[in-house]
């Protein structure tokens, strides 16, 4: 997916930048038939620069006064723009991104992507993986104050408390991966609880991070587990073993179907462990219900705390209590 949008973006950009230079072109024209002195200044100044570039580099000219030489020129273009209805900064080159003129990229001898680039990057990332393009849900934005600071009952922490390590488990997994404990992590608890909140926050960071990561949902799964098992082609469930991190968000709300959902689970979370590429999951059910629907195949590999990190979340859905 990444190289994929790579490509898009560099043909987009390519792109772009034909078509500024066909508006610099036309716009030149306008201006040229509206005063022909602009047109002979404006070659004046191409020659000023060709010309003073040879100069320094033989040692014929002196690099202070080119810049004076190129404001007058500047000067009496712009004056001539202006005097035939033209804004000043008519013959300025054309481009979206006054940092890269549209290239992308920025830098010399080191060339790194634009701002701009890696917006769009981003964008197009989020929007492929579902996820909103918003900083909404991000880590930054995450509002502890939503929880309740009352002592959960039976414990010695409030919720308030627990959400706030979970997500600094969470931000640590996503700031480090590979380089973490364990590469699966397990998010449990009822709905409304944050787990899609902290899930999307997590995605964002490692994408920014450069990490190849799939976010889908448990019901998004199964169809294609569903389609691999009814036609063959298991292209897409190829893809799904293959991410660096597979995210699979509601683990128990898709369809049990014979033959397919529990062999499917039990194989991508199986086949992902084994080549030791990280897979978070997250789950409203419980520990028991989870036994009961998937088996202890699959459930004694996301209970196994050498595999697979446990996060329960505890307490009351945010939804209503803020409501």
């Amino acid at each position: 997916m990444r190289n994929t949008i790579l490509q898009e973006l560099h043909a987009e950009y390519e792109q772009r930048r034909a078509e500024n230079e066909r508006e610099n072109a036309q716009r030149r024209m306008q201006a040229e038939a509206a005063c022909p002195e602009i047109g002979q200044l404006l070659e004046d100044r191409q020659n000023l620069i060709l010309g003073s570039l040879l100069g320094i580099l033989n040692g014929s000219a002196a690099a202070e006064d080119i810049p004076a030489k190129m404001d007058v020129l500047n000067r009496r273009i712009s004056s001539l723009l202006k005097a035939r209805g033209f804004p000043e900064n008519y013959l300025d080159p054309v481009c979206r991104c006054p940092i890269c003129k549209d290239d992308g990229y920025v830098g010399e001898p080191i060339r790194e992507r634009c701002e701009c680039f890696n917006q769009a990057f981003y964008r197009r990332m989020y929007k492929r993986m579902g996820l909103s393009e918003s900083t909404e849900q991000t880590f930054d934005t995450f509002d502890l104050t939503l929880f309740s600071d009352e002592k959960l009952p039976g414990k010695g922490y409030s919720q308030r408390e627990l959400m706030n390590a979970i997500q600094k488990t969470c931000r640590q997994y996503a700031e480090n991966y590979p380089d973490v404990p364990v590469k699966n992590l397990l998010l449990m608890g009822q709905s409304g609880l944050g787990k899609t909140f902290l899930m999307h926050a997590m995605a964002k960071q490692l994408i920014r991070r450069g990490v190849n990561v799939l976010l889908i949902s448990a019901y998004k799964f199964h169809e294609i587990a569903r389609k691999a098992y009814m036609t063959g082609a298991g292209e897409e469930l190829e893809t799904l073993m293959a991410a660096d991190v597979l995210m699979i968000d509601d683990m128990g709300a898709e369809p049990l179907m014979e033959n397919i959902t529990i062999v499917q689970w039990f194989n991508l979370i199986n086949e992902r462990q084994l080549a030791g590429r990280g897979t978070v999951i997250s789950t409203n059910l419980m520990e028991d219900e989870l036994r009961r629907r998937y088996t202890e195949r699959i459930a004694s590999r996301l209970m196994n705390n050498m595999q697979c990190r446990l996060i329960q979340f505890a307490g009351e859905d945010v939804r209503r209590r803020n409501a």
